[in-house]
């Protein structure tokens, strides 16, 4: 009892402890009679203890209604280590990572086991351990993200996976191995981190993880968390040195100039101009010059960028940055990833990055607000993907390709169209691709055959590639079998194109409501007018009230063109477009539903509620 009494007194160090609460810590709500009298015994055993013991000064000082032990700053463990630990909250809060897990390590060397451990506890020191405990779980989670900070995930891994087993619910410590497992290239145990935790939360308290561990869990889904490489241990001095010299290399990232690139000289002068330092687009604001270069699949969107940036360079002697903004699989990269690839192309250190898309924006605008940069982000999904990746300084310049107009994007914005080459440009292609004296003796059967592939030049290409591997393959075999259009996709199939996969992959991105009617009209016979199609939408089950919004969404985005049909224009989706849409939904439907015999879901033959729609 009196190593109780003695703890008791001493969370409450130079404080008066009243004898009803040492009562009750020793015997709870039933004491003996004689409850005080034993109180007052041990605590006349306690100063014989310290007094025979050394205790250093510390002594107990009898008040009128309890006990008080007097102790000096250095005496207690405790209160060194709450010093401890209040230094390194402060190191890391001012980005001194090295000094923050130096003084919590330090902090939670003090503990030698659980508090009050081998002392019987009652309700007040009970308490009192459990609060203990939660300042020890936060030095180790403070120790943990300087550690992290620093770059040791691997140094981290073995110990996390240790201590998410020990504490099943805490959300900081999961967070802290999904950061590290995925920064060390194991996405999966982050995965099975989150599921266990998930799954704890459900089972035991009935609750769903907090956002903040929701968001950290799509991040890795999305494979937004960048895996960093193992970094030796930095000073101080030496992590602000290398975050000062981020970017002492200009970066030069754009891709090599296309050989065979044709023609687009009005659409080139065009981005030039705008985006030039001072170019007569510009005018005299102060604002970041963004020029966004729209077209459908195909139309060279990447490759008139590139040419006109590379014109550019001299202008920005900063550096150039370029910046993918979609995966293979065609689904979009997050802000945050492209943030983390841009600032790490900068020259930043990997392990000092934010992991907040906000912060990481900050940053990146910091670092460019000095700087004449020329940043080009290649198929921007939306406003929302491409507005946290702008430069603050009018300095640089942006240049975005985009299958949409991108409404709403701060700066002095600047829209280029690309749609197909013109006819003598769109044969020049084939000609710089296939060899020009065989295109020059079949020209006609090439303009015909560039018409019919809209004078994309990417299908250009991929056919002029098809001509040039078959010296026996002439331009007007060629031509016979696009002339069909089961043939004319297949032509542009082959192991070095993507272009088929990019065509059947064009729509996924766009809203469910889109994707729909975008089916229906590719099923509908040729152009169609807006009342037919509303008719038809009726008939189809969809709601033709939103039919105007669906139709200027579908044209921004380049699936829908207007063609003349009489006096009222009328609606189509391109042909090459219509043909991979239709070909990747019968896919999808035989897919989805077992063969039957005649006409089913994978005839794409004008359906019955479609009757009656005129070409």
């Amino acid at each position: 009892m009196s190593r109780q009494v003695l703890s008791l007194l001493l969370v409450h160090a130079n404080q008066m402890v009243p004898m009803d609460s040492l009562v009750e810590e020793l015997w709870g709500e039933n004491p003996p009679k004689l409850a005080r009298k034993t109180v007052q015994t041990h605590i006349y055993h306690l100063r014989k203890a310290l007094r025979n013991g050394g205790g250093g000064g510390a002594r107990v000082e009898t008040e009128p209604r309890g006990y008080r032990i007097r102790l000096e700053p250095a005496q207690l463990d405790l209160w060194r280590f709450q010093e401890l630990c209040a230094q390194g909250r402060n190191a890391l809060r001012a980005g001194r990572a090295e000094e923050a897990a130096e003084a919590s390590r330090a902090a939670l060397t003090l503990w030698r086991g659980p508090a009050f451990s081998g002392t019987a506890v009652g309700p007040l020191l009970s308490a009192q351990r459990a609060r203990m405990e939660d300042l020890r779980m936060s030095a180790l989670e403070q120790r943990i993200e300087a550690e992290r900070k620093l770059g040791r995930h691997r140094e981290l891994l073995s110990e996390l996976k240790g201590l998410v087993l020990d504490h099943p619910l805490n959300e900081v410590l999961t967070g802290e191995l999904m950061r590290a497992a995925v920064r060390s290239g194991h996405r999966q145990t982050a995965l099975d981190a989150y599921r266990r935790l998930r799954a704890a939360m459900v089972e035991q308290l009935g609750l769903e993880p907090s956002a903040e561990i929701r968001e950290l869990h799509q991040g890795v889904l999305e494979d937004a968390l960048v895996p960093e490489p193992r970094s030796a241990p930095q000073t101080v001095e030496a992590s602000r040195l290398s975050v000062g010299l981020a970017g002492s290399v200009a970066p030069a990232e754009l891709p090599p100039l296309t050989a065979d690139f044709t023609g687009r000289r009005g659409e080139l002068a065009r981005v030039v101009a705008a985006a030039g330092p001072g170019g007569p687009e510009a005018g005299d604001t102060a604002a970041v010059r963004v020029v966004v270069v729209m077209g459908g699949v195909g139309a060279g969107k990447t490759a008139t960028v590139v040419q006109a940036a590379h014109r550019m360079r001299s202008r920005y002697p900063d550096g150039q940055l370029f910046a993918t903004l979609h995966r293979p699989d065609g689904s979009a990269v997050s802000p945050r990833e492209a943030l983390t690839s841009l600032l790490l192309s900068s020259g930043h250190p990997g392990q000092w990055l934010p992991e907040g898309v906000e912060d990481l924006a900050r940053l990146y605008r910091s670092w460019t607000s000095q700087r004449r940069m020329l940043v080009v982000l290649d198929d921007a999904y939306c406003p929302q993907q491409a507005r946290p990746l702008l430069p603050s300084s009018p300095g640089c310049a942006v240049l975005i390709t985009s299958r949409w107009r991108l409404e709403g994007l701060p700066g002095a914005v600047t829209r280029v169209p690309l749609a197909g080459l013109p006819r003598e440009e769109a044969v020049a292609l084939l000609g710089k691709v296939a060899g020009e004296e065989r295109i020059a003796r079949e020209q006609q059967e090439a303009a015909e055959l560039a018409r019919l592939y809209g004078g994309l030049p990417l299908a250009l290409r991929a056919l002029g590639e098809r001509l040039a591997a078959r010296a026996d393959l002439s331009v007007g075999s060629l031509l016979r079998r696009a002339r069909r259009e089961e043939e004319r996709l297949r032509l542009l199939q082959g192991p070095q194109s993507d272009f088929l996969a990019r065509l059947g992959q064009a729509h996924l991105r766009l809203p469910e409501p889109e994707r729909e009617l975008l089916a229906l009209l590719c099923r509908l016979p040729g152009p169609v007018r807006e009342a037919e199609l509303s008719s038809a939408m009726e008939r189809s089950g969809l709601c033709a009230g939103d039919l105007g919004h669906l139709v200027e969404s579908l044209s921004s985005s380049h699936f829908l063109e207007l063609r003349e049909c009489g006096e009222d224009p009328a609606h189509a989706v391109p042909d090459l477009v219509r043909l991979a849409l239709c070909r990747s939904l019968r896919v999808r439907e035989t897919e989805a539903t077992p063969p039957a015999p005649g006409p089913g879901p994978t005839d794409l033959r004008m359906p019955p509620v479609l009757a009656g729609v005129s070409r």
